[in-house]
């Protein structure tokens, strides 16, 4: 049974759903809608597109990719690197794990971004707000490697912010 096939629309998965349920590319497309109906910046929206997957799916780069581009959603920067590479995607619980073909470098602002062969988070809300936490494989390049070790979405002052924790240290960015 595919989520698209029971269950009201945006509430996750039927209950009753298979494990590890394969999503479709309407699945996907129906948590993209959920997802941009918060008002949700570009990486507020990818951040909550992980936060709403399933409990326990898996699909692939190639499938969550010909969601965005028919929910008119364009993709840049890192996430467009991440979903090339992706063969598979999995979701358990909060913990997400992306099989990469190969090794695959980026550019945010100048900066180098890598995301190896086995990438995984979790996501959570935090006070209402989509956190990346317990990153393994992403790290930026700033005179050496740095792991990528969580990405937290704040408010500050009525600004959203991107705060993110490396192997040295942490940085905001504003939105």
């Amino acid at each position: 049974m595919s989520p698209s096939e029971s269950g009201p629309a945006g509430v996750g998965l039927p209950v009753g759903a298979n494990a590890n349920t394969a999503l479709t590319v309407e699945d996907i497309k129906r948590i993209i809608a959920e997802a941009q109906s918060s008002g949700a910046d570009s990486v507020s929206l990818g951040m909550q597109i992980f936060r709403t997957l399933g409990d326990d799916i898996n699909t692939s780069g190639a499938l969550v990719s010909q969601a965005l581009l028919e929910s008119n959603v364009a993709v840049r920067g890192p996430l467009a690197a991440l979903l090339t590479a992706a063969q598979t995607i999995t979701k358990t619980g909060t913990q997400v794990q992306i099989t990469n073909g190969q090794e695959t470098k980026t550019e945010i602002g100048g900066t180098p971004i890598r995301f190896k062969e086995a990438v995984s988070f979790e996501v959570v809300d935090d006070g209402g707000l989509p956190t990346l936490r317990n990153i393994v494989g992403v790290g930026a390049h700033k005179f050496l490697w740095l792991d990528i070790t969580e990405i937290q979405l704040k408010q500050n002052q009525g600004q959203r912010v991107i705060h993110v924790v490396t192997s040295g240290g942490s940085r905001d960015f504003v939105l």
